[in-house]
């Protein structure tokens, strides 16, 4: 088995969720539609993102928007939010409600320039310059070890999130959000 993880870091909240084959097949197929002939490039990706998503560090996530679909991630590392952009058959998948708390395992990139949307924040701790939220309840079965896992911040934590989600949409022109399954589609 290839690791695809960084062996130099460790996640200090590691994931420790798996990747559903059952809700991966039905994201490929009937959220992003993915063509017969790509399947296979999808289907290779199974083994990076179960590892991400059981080895990446858990953070939290909030659902800062229904229409769009938009949940804001953040990263105690790079004390920084993305915005991420789902289809909006998530909604009802989930029964998502605007400020609902989520978790998401994050896997961070090193380089020389930080990601174009991303405003690192006074608590940048300058290891990385890009991270990779992938939010959990999409993507395992495991929903209530999940829906625990929601417990693992303080209340200055969310807060900080929601500071600085809302900083980013006060900037309406020059917001930025990716896709929220840019790890899948993207790479």
């Amino acid at each position: 088995m290839k690791n695809y993880m960084d062996q130099t870091a460790s996640a200090e909240n590691a994931g420790e969720v798996y990747l559903s084959k059952r809700k991966f097949k039905k994201l490929r197929d009937d959220v992003l539609k993915v063509p017969f002939l790509k399947k296979g490039y999808y289907n290779r990706q199974f083994e990076r993102i179960n590892q991400y998503l059981a080895y990446g560090d858990t953070q939290p996530a909030v659902v800062s928007s229904l229409n769009p679909l938009v949940i804001s991630a953040y990263s105690d590392e790079m004390d920084a939010v993305v915005l991420l952009r789902f289809p909006y058959e998530m909604q009802n998948m989930y029964t998502l409600k605007k400020g609902m708390r989520l978790v998401t395992s994050n896997v961070y990139s090193r380089g020389s320039q930080i990601a174009a949307d991303i405003i690192v924040g006074e608590k940048y701790l300058n290891r990385w310059v890009d991270f990779i939220p992938m939010v959990q309840l999409f993507l395992s079965d495991d929903e209530e070890f999940i829906k625990q896992r929601i417990g693992l911040f303080q209340e200055e934590m969310w807060e900080r999130l929601e500071i600085l989600t809302e900083k980013r949409i006060e900037q309406n022109d020059n917001i930025k959000m990716r896709n929220g399954f840019y790890y899948l589609t993207g790479i």
